[in-house]
């Protein structure tokens, strides 16, 4: 099955490390779900949500996590993203798509880490020509939460005299909408039911994003930004999205020329918890840049 096809996709839940996740049997490499034992699953389900493309058709983006390749180019991007292989042993799950138009096969494998998932995202050049590409790990979450993004001021020059931190923004960004709170060193963003979008994007200085809904803490943690790198969207290593269906918390790997053969590699890591929410402030604030028994 493809994945502009309006069937909801075959899935199997499995048990990784201290969590279960629920991955697509019959769709392109998407884990649709994430959920702590006996607890809900706090990934958005969307068989029905997508985009028309430039050449005709509709892309299903079905929800959940996928790796996705930077810069967003809807001819290629918006392809037809098949499964091709599965691989399951216990102790970790391999999912591998066909090859795009460019001949770039992705692959998402997912182990048990210190106390959570390690989820790897690979990018394989199995074409015959150069591509300048990052990695682009997208998480979609059930709206109802809000999530936060560290803005966290930069190592200032002395007197304080020049900037130390990049906001980007999107064309349909309101710094307006009430879902938007920008603070000095931390952006929240409203997951609510109204219909609008907003994205933002900011270096990811501080290692992390995260989802609060309810009592569920989501944090996921990817290599933090590196100055003598390039990447996406005007330097956005980390992104957040939301409209009335879901929210995206977004990681990003820098800008890489692969050549035939060559492969470039992201890895995310990610904790699902129950926590207070009225401790918000002090846990985010005790998050360290890597977690516990992690490596970046």
């Amino acid at each position: 099955m493809t994945a502009n096809s309006a069937r909801t996709p075959d899935t199997m839940w499995l048990r990784v490390g201290e969590l279960d996740i629920e991955i697509a049997t019959s769709a392109s490499p998407r884990i649709l779900g994430l959920r702590r034992s006996g607890g809900s699953n706090v990934f958005a389900r969307l068989p029905n949500a997508g985009i028309d493309l430039p050449h005709g058709g509709r892309f299903r983006f079905i929800g959940g996590h996928r790796l996705w390749r930077a810069p967003e180019v809807p001819e290629v991007t918006y392809r037809f993203d098949e499964l091709d292989d599965l691989e399951h042993d216990g102790a970790s799950v391999t999912m591998r798509g066909i090859a795009d138009s460019d001949g770039i096969v992705k692959r998402l494998t997912v182990s048990a880490g210190a106390g959570g998932l390690v989820v790897e995202h690979t990018l394989e050049h199995q074409g015959s020509r150069p591509v300048e590409t990052a990695p682009w790990a997208i998480t979609q979450l059930v709206p109802g939460g809000t999530a936060y993004v560290p803005f966290g001021p930069g190592t200032p020059d002395e007197g304080a005299v020049l900037s130390d931190r990049r906001l980007v923004l999107w064309p349909y960004t309101d710094l307006d909408a009430p879902e938007l709170s920008v603070g000095r060193s931390m952006i929240t963003v409203l997951a609510s039911p109204r219909p609008s979008k907003t994205k933002i994007g900011v270096e990811n200085t501080r290692g992390w994003i995260a989802y609060v809904l309810n009592d569920q803490l989501f944090v996921t943690w990817a290599p933090v930004h590196r100055e003598d790198r390039v990447y996406p969207d005007r330097g956005a290593s980390l992104q957040c999205f939301r409209d009335e269906r879901f929210v995206e918390l977004e990681t990003l790997g820098p800008l890489e020329r692969l050549n035939p053969g060559d492969r470039v590699s992201h890895t995310e890591m990610w904790h699902l918890s129950t926590i207070d929410p009225s401790d918000i402030d002090a846990v985010l604030a005790a998050l360290p840049a890597v977690p516990e028994g992690g490596s970046q």
